[in-house]
């Protein structure tokens, strides 16, 4: 008994639950992962001719296909200056920020939904890895005499500053286009967990935004958000079938430590 109540408060086991209380185990996880995902996909930025050549095909594609309508969109905003600074807030916020912020309300009321998420995530940015590698395009913004606007640039050096950190940022990994895809994807959620009609008007609104932000922003082309979108169903699909496989998660706060 006296062994069994030492195990039980001991300083070890109390520092354990604390962090299994606090998500710090799943913080671990996912920073790690999401470091591993951004060193890759900024190591492998030395291939720009390939990237500009795709970029070309990509816009004759386009327009064989009847879909080239970038460049007018973002001639819709250029003349409004809070039009800019408001599809560059969507396009900076509303990634990286708002995927944070999801996941921590997923993750303290919606805890099976958040297993689901993180998993999509997961196996979504492993297949986008997979194509930046294979596949460079450059984005619309990099691609000499097409006539775009890089806004980002040029009304939102701080946004623009931290999405080019040389160590972090591959500006050749344009298809698929995650920016659209994860915002899609967190609609899809928060309107599968809520089912109120407020979580259902944002899941269409904010990955509506999303699409017109990474157009009119230059960042991305149409069929690279349809390529987002289809990655991400796909990394969906990936992460339901593995909580069919293997069973739901234990959602208890905190797991037993190991020996």
């Amino acid at each position: 008994m006296a062994a069994f109540s030492n195990r039980q408060t001991s300083p070890a086991r109390r520092i354990w639950e604390l962090s299994g209380r606090l998500g710090l185990h799943e913080v671990v996880v996912v920073v790690v992962s999401f470091l591993i995902y951004f060193v890759i996909r900024g190591a492998v930025v030395d291939r720009a001719g390939e990237a500009m050549v795709r970029g070309i095909r990509l816009i004759e594609l386009e327009q064989r296909w009847h879909l080239y309508y970038e460049l007018e969109m973002q001639s819709w905003i250029l003349d409004q200056y809070w039009l800019i600074k408001g599809m560059n807030w969507v396009y900076f916020w509303g990634h990286m920020p708002l995927v944070i912020v999801v996941a921590v309300w997923l993750y303290v009321w919606h805890r099976k939904a958040y297993f689901v998420t993180r998993n999509a995530f997961l196996a979504s940015g492993a297949i986008g890895l997979v194509l930046y590698w294979l596949f460079p395009v450059a984005p619309p913004r990099l691609i000499p005499f097409a006539g775009f606007i890089d806004t980002m640039a040029a009304f939102d050096r701080v946004g623009y500053n931290a999405q080019e950190a040389k160590a972090f940022v591959n500006p050749f990994a344009a298809v698929p286009s995650l920016h659209f895809g994860w915002s899609l994807l967190l609609g899809v959620i928060i309107g599968w967990v809520s089912r109120h009609p407020i979580s259902y008007a944002f899941a269409i609104a904010w990955p509506t935004a999303m699409f017109f932000s990474v157009v009119m922003t230059g960042n991305h082309f149409i069929l690279d958000a349809v390529a987002g979108a289809i990655v991400c169903a796909a990394g969906l699909g990936i992460a339901l079938a593995l909580a069919r496989y293997l069973g739901w998660p234990n959602l208890e706060p905190a797991t037993e430590p190991p020996n």
